[in-house]
């Protein structure tokens, strides 16, 4: 019945909390759990997509800054290749010939420098080796039936490689077999002696070597003006090559800080799990508290049944009092003789009347005990609230630093936010605990009222019995009595 379970939760004074709440807490403690879980997973993945993203863009930037620098390998490549072959035209001039030399070889040591530092491999085929699609281009074919067919005539512009990815392949020209063989051509020149024409070859000769001594004096301006390009070159060269050095120092800082950052979160994480099964074990603690609450309320309940079922019986023999009062004007002279089992029963009446009394006084023990177990389940409730507060501002904090890791990574923003809305129902969820117990907190006063109240209305109620049995005696010295047990 809905009105004995009201009184009986007002006779207890003990707070009752249902099987449905009860769920509705597992559940929640649960759902925690797996946001827990998909947060350490989630974390996880987030550590080896943050690598992967570190190691595809250290892959991208040298690709990119490695095909920039092709075009001054190539053009270091032509410088040198001219002026191998303005080694022959220098017309037996050793001190132009020592400087070709000179500045031929010092390009070349800043070609196989550029090179080393950039980690870029030359793919430089020659001539007679086999074609292979992967690693050369064919940007021409020629018909040789002394060659087998895709092999390389000669190589128009080198390819090349870095961490054995292929920037840009070699362009070779290949040999198609079956052609028609080539005719060699034998040409005699017959030298007449004269003494006319050697006077002619000599003013032919005087004035060639005069146009090229001329042709070698531009030549030499045009090196030096090479010369001056090559030197700017270098030094652009050198520029990019400490811009890319301060590039990779402060990609390693930033690594450097990453881990730093993934060091501090780690612990933290930790740090909530082992607080997580701290608040488990006690809710689990304050489960059996529960229960055992539980197993006293029942107790309680079976007693308040059992006098509640005596004071209905006790005014049903009020009642029957009543009626026989009637009667016993009628049969005075009849009673005479049942004088002494009356007075026996009236001893026995006082005896149960002092025995309800006693079982009275054990119950307001018990109720003062009760009250002061529902006190300390509200200390310990406090001391959960107080957890909880101390946890959320913490949680708190791990937000802040959670939005500072959102404006560095623009892909952490969604799990970022995910927890920002985990959090938000958390503290929902707590503030809607805080209010249940703020209203438990009411009931139990409510509570205590009507329970006061109920001993009050006992009270006069064992007040007024106790008038009635006095008038009752002053009335008439025999009383009649049925037993109701």
């Amino acid at each position: 019945m809905p009105g004995e379970d009201d009184e009986e939760n007002e006779m207890s004074g003990i707070i009752v909390v249902s099987k449905k709440e009860m769920d509705e807490k597992d559940e929640l403690i649960a759902s925690l759990k797996t946001k827990a879980e998909k947060m350490k997973s989630d974390f996880a993945r987030y550590k080896e997509r943050t690598q992967d993203e570190e190691e595809a863009i250290r892959r991208k930037t040298s690709g990119e800054l490695a095909r920039q620098l092709l075009s001054v390998a190539d053009t270091l490549e032509r410088a040198i290749y001219s002026y191998g072959e303005g080694d022959g035209d220098g017309g037996g001039c050793e001190v132009m010939d020592r400087m070709v030399e000179g500045t031929r070889s010092s390009m070349e040591m800043t070609y196989n420098q550029l090179l080393d530092v950039s980690g870029i491999t030359p793919i430089a085929p020659s001539a007679g080796e086999r074609f292979d699609d992967e690693l050369h281009t064919a940007i021409e074919t020629t018909q040789d039936p002394l060659l087998p067919d895709k092999t390389i005539v000669s190589l128009v512009r080198k390819g090349y490689m870095l961490n054995d990815e292929l920037i840009r392949p070699a362009e070779v020209i290949i040999s198609i077999g079956g052609g028609e063989p080539v005719e060699e051509k034998k040409k005699t020149e017959e030298a007449k002696p004269g003494t006319m024409m050697s006077r002619f070859i000599r003013r032919f000769w005087k004035k060639s070597f005069e146009q090229e001594f001329r042709e070698i004096e531009e030549r030499e301006q045009k090196f030096e003006e090479r010369a001056r390009e090559l030197v700017r070159n270098e030094e652009t060269l050198r520029n990019s090559v400490k811009e890319l050095d301060l590039r990779e120092e402060e990609f390693k800082k930033r690594e450097e800080e990453w881990r730093k950052r993934k060091e501090e979160a780690e612990p933290m994480v930790l740090e909530l799990q082992q607080r997580k099964e701290a608040l488990e074990s006690e809710i689990g603690e304050s489960k059996k508290q529960l229960s055992i609450i539980h197993e006293s309320f029942d107790e309680l309940s079976a007693k308040k049944d059992k006098i509640v079922v005596e004071s209905i019986a006790l005014g049903r023999y009020n009642e029957e009092l009543s009626g026989e009062q009637e009667k016993l004007s009628n049969e005075i002279n009849e009673m005479e003789g049942r004088k002494e089992a009356l007075s026996y029963e009236l001893a026995a009446m006082d005896e149960r009347r002092a025995w309800n009394i006693e079982e009275q006084s054990k119950i307001e023990e018990r109720i003062a005990e009760r009250d002061e177990e529902l006190s300390m389940v509200e200390r310990e409730l406090q001391n959960a609230r107080e957890v909880v507060n101390a946890e959320s501002e913490e949680i708190r904090g791990l937000a802040q630093r959670k939005e500072a890791l959102i404006s560095e990574i623009e892909e952490a923003k969604r799990t970022l936010a995910t927890a920002h809305e985990n959090l938000n129902e958390l503290e929902v969820r707590k503030d809607k605990i805080v209010t249940e117990s703020i209203a438990l907190k009411r009931y139990n006063e409510e509570l205590s009222e009507e329970r006061e109240r109920l001993l009050k209305e006992l009270e006069r109620g064992g007040r007024e019995l106790e008038d009635e049995k006095e008038e009752q005696k002053k009335k008439s010295p025999f009383t009649v009595s049925t037993v109701f047990w």
